[in-house]
């Protein structure tokens, strides 16, 4: 009770804190959580993409395709419009200063500003959103990895486009709605999994962070994370208020 208490203080905290807690072992101590089999598997990075792959398959199951209207509208604004703000900044940063970039930022690095974390956005739709927001969380998965950052570098003429990549990137969630909708008792037995995992996956991806790293990235790191937060934040919050309707905190 004390744990759960404390974690519930904390936005996101059923992911923030074990992604922290995996990121401080992973700088000081990896030797405690690298000896092997079952503990490597389940307390380092090598098992986030499994973790993560199951929770977006279990969540897909929740879709259902006569409430996709409302699911799509919500997270549809959100996905959109977090890809073409990162998009248009790197692709325009891209054009005019070439790769390499500019300030020590790249047009990739900027690109990736489309990315964002699904487990985290679950997280906190637990706690401030309703089961709409909550059930968006596998449409706005599908720029967890790569794949927009990606399709943007191809619009720009700066990577090809791997399509085998953007098929990876979707089929757990798509075999999981199927699935959800072909069967909803199976849909109801694998539904709660989507939000068990997630101190899971915080501390796999935590235990793949150094916090070195946030010394090394100095300056370029703080201004990505401000043109993140402040230009990317801003306009998505924009977007959501007045397209959607919504408050804004998704």
């Amino acid at each position: 009770t004390m744990i759960m208490r404390f974690l519930k203080k904390i936005p996101a905290g059923m992911m923030v804190v074990p992604m922290l807690l995996g990121a401080i072992i992973n700088t000081f101590l990896p030797e405690v959580t690298n000896i092997g089999s079952f503990t490597t598997a389940v307390f380092t990075s090598a098992g986030a993409n499994t973790a993560i792959g199951i929770q977006l398959f279990c969540l897909g199951t929740t879709l259902r395709v006569r409430d996709m209207g409302g699911v799509v509208k919500r997270g549809g604004v959100l996905l959109i419009s977090k890809f073409v703000i990162g998009a248009a900044i790197g692709i325009v940063v891209g054009k005019v200063f070439g790769p390499t970039g500019v300030l020590g930022l790249s047009s990739l690095a900027i690109i990736a500003v489309t990315n964002s974390n699904g487990s985290i956005y679950l997280a906190l739709m637990n706690s401030y959103g309703d089961t709409v927001d909550q059930a968006a969380m596998p449409l706005l998965a599908i720029n967890d990895g790569p794949m927009l950052t990606m399709i943007a570098m191809g619009i720009g003429g700066l990577a090809d486009i791997p399509f085998m990549a953007l098929v990876a990137a979707i089929g757990p969630i798509l075999v999981g709605m199927i699935l959800g909708n072909i069967d909803k008792d199976l849909s109801d037995f694998l539904a709660p999994a989507g939000t068990i995992l997630l101190p899971f996956v915080g501390f796999c991806l935590g235990a793949g962070m150094n916090l070195t790293n946030i010394a090394k990235g100095g300056a370029q790191g703080i201004l990505l994370g401000l043109v993140t937060c402040l230009i990317g934040g801003a306009f998505i919050v924009l977007c959501d208020r007045f397209i959607s309707r919504r408050p804004g905190y998704a």
